[in-house]
């Protein structure tokens, strides 16, 4: 199968920068587009945080995820790949999914960071659970750095 399009999902991790050279290297090979996503999902911050508002708490947010954003351009430089980027609200699955079918991808690029048992709660399972459940809905190899 033809690579044309990868999406890769950041974080501020160490996971998801390895997830992010993976992709720029993969697109490299492949002479395909690259697009990150940096999903703000800030419906765990019901109501307010600390007297702050949940408006103001996402804004920081995504000014964090523009700035992640920007080192993974600066990684994917290093292959000559200029990537698109995009930041988004909601919940991660469902950003992950409306993008991955928005650009066609054929591949999505993670990385997988051990999980807490909050996290798991927060989540609502583990990491793989939601990868097949991403490959069911969008069709795309998902393809988990660790």
């Amino acid at each position: 199968m033809a690579i044309k399009s990868i999406v890769c999902g950041v974080t501020g991790s160490a996971h998801a920068q390895k997830a992010a050279l993976e992709a720029a290297a993969l697109a490299k090979r492949n002479n395909a587009r690259l697009t990150y996503v940096y999903v703000v999902d800030a419906g765990f911050l019901k109501g307010s945080v600390g007297g702050m508002s949940m408006s103001i708490a996402q804004e920081g947010l995504e000014r964090l995820g523009q700035q992640i954003l920007e080192f993974a351009e600066k990684l994917a430089q290093s292959y000559q790949i200029i990537p698109g980027t995009i930041v988004r609200t909601g919940p991660v699955l469902e950003v992950l999914k409306q993008i991955v079918l928005e650009e066609n991808a054929d591949v999505l690029v993670l990385g997988h960071e051990e999980r807490s048992f909050f996290d798991k709660l927060l989540f609502k399972g583990s990491v793989e659970d939601h990868i097949e459940e991403l490959k069911k809905l969008t069709g795309a190899d998902v393809t988990v750095i660790r």
